[in-house]
């Protein structure tokens, strides 16, 4: 497939626009909803861990001392520790991103759609051509976005810089 011809000098990028109050509490709702539900459901999986194990060494647990038990629950509570801190990393780094977004507020990009892919984890990314040759914009879109704009669209997306979502995404036309 040929390759799309691209009229840099037509790609416009404006930074640090406002947020608009939705956005904002966009943000603060995905802030407050992130970590909510993570302790419960991570000590659930692990329950569900705890119990195969058991299911698996039933025939052992007659040789079982009171120090087996002990180090067992010792083995899941540090592993419920480590997913945990897990978790609050990832979370610490996207509070990161949503500040930072929130203090230089959204992008908005005039350009042409120069590539898009699906991940094997269903997300959809599409590439957007920057303001100079070798310069590229991967964002990851809704599956809606994604079959409604073919490579080589000319659009206007909206979209946060430090947490890559997208806000809008719209034919140029």
């Amino acid at each position: 497939m040929a390759d799309t011809s691209i009229d840099y000098s037509q790609i416009q990028l404006k930074e640090n626009i406002p947020l608009s109050e939705e956005e904002l509490n966009r943000i603060a709702i995905q802030k407050r909803d992130f970590f909510k539900d993570t302790p419960g459901i991570l000590l659930a999986a692990i329950i569900v861990i705890a119990l195969i194990a058991s299911f698996v060494l039933k025939d052992e647990f007659t040789n079982f001392k009171f120090y087996h038990y002990i180090t067992g629950i010792s083995i899941l509570l540090v592993f419920y520790s480590f997913c945990y801190c897990i978790i609050w990393g990832i979370y610490k780094y996207s509070t990161k991103n949503w500040e930072k977004d929130i203090k230089d507020g959204k992008n908005k990009l005039t350009s042409i759609i120069t590539y898009r892919h699906k991940t094997e984890n269903d997300e959809y990314i599409i590439t957007f051509a920057g303001r100079h040759k070798h310069e590229k914009i991967k964002l990851p879109v809704e599956k809606a976005y994604y079959d409604r704009y073919p490579k080589g669209t000319k659009v206007i997306v909206t979209y946060l810089k430090y947490s890559k979502v997208v806000l809008t995404l719209n034919e140029n036309p």
